[in-house]
């Protein structure tokens, strides 16, 4: 109980608050190598997802146009994801999936740059994450194999970029 409060005091994440859902990689995953921006990733992403998905960020350091387009949005987490940042202790923010916001997001990053918006991006729906993007342009994106492949390859395609179907435990 002490280390927590003196975690907490630090702006270090306790083991709890690290502790979330997580894409299912026991089961079969698609890899994807992302777009160059957010831009493009938000243009690509506009109806992939069902509209009630909830994209998640984590880190990040907000301009005012992007806190502002974010506290409008916000909704408060449906699920807690495990968080990929320890300290300092990131700002999170849930957004629904809708087309409408996608869109909006897209052009708001055309002019931004990728780390005031996140370091870490993810989308999930009912309890179940759909999309992880650990490290994001730095790593490739993480899609749950229940996506089908069309729809797969066809993301890939807009960003220009490969995917491939994955089996591999989190080690």
């Amino acid at each position: 109980m002490l280390f927590a409060r003196l975690f907490k005091f630090l702006g270090f994440v306790t083991k709890e608050e690290a502790e979330g859902i997580q894409l299912d990689t026991s089961q079969a995953y698609w890899e994807v190598q992302g777009p160059d921006t957010f831009a493009d990733l938000f243009e690509g992403l506009v109806g992939f997802f069902a509209e009630d998905a909830v994209l998640y960020f984590e880190g990040g350091s907000p301009s005012a146009e992007i806190g502002s387009f974010v506290a409008r949005h916000a909704i408060p987490e449906e699920a807690h994801l495990a968080l990929g940042t320890i300290w300092p202790r990131p700002k999170v923010f849930h957004v629904p999936a809708k087309k409408t916001i996608i869109t909006e997001l897209a052009k708001i990053m055309k002019h931004h740059a990728e780390p005031e918006l996140a370091i870490h991006f993810h989308v999930y729906r009912n309890g179940k994450v759909l999309l992880e993007w650990h490290d994001a342009f730095d790593q490739p994106l993480l899609i749950a194999g229940s996506i089908p492949e069309k729809k797969v390859a066809a993301l890939a395609q807009k960003f220009g970029t490969s995917h491939e179907i994955l089996l591999r435990e989190r080690g």
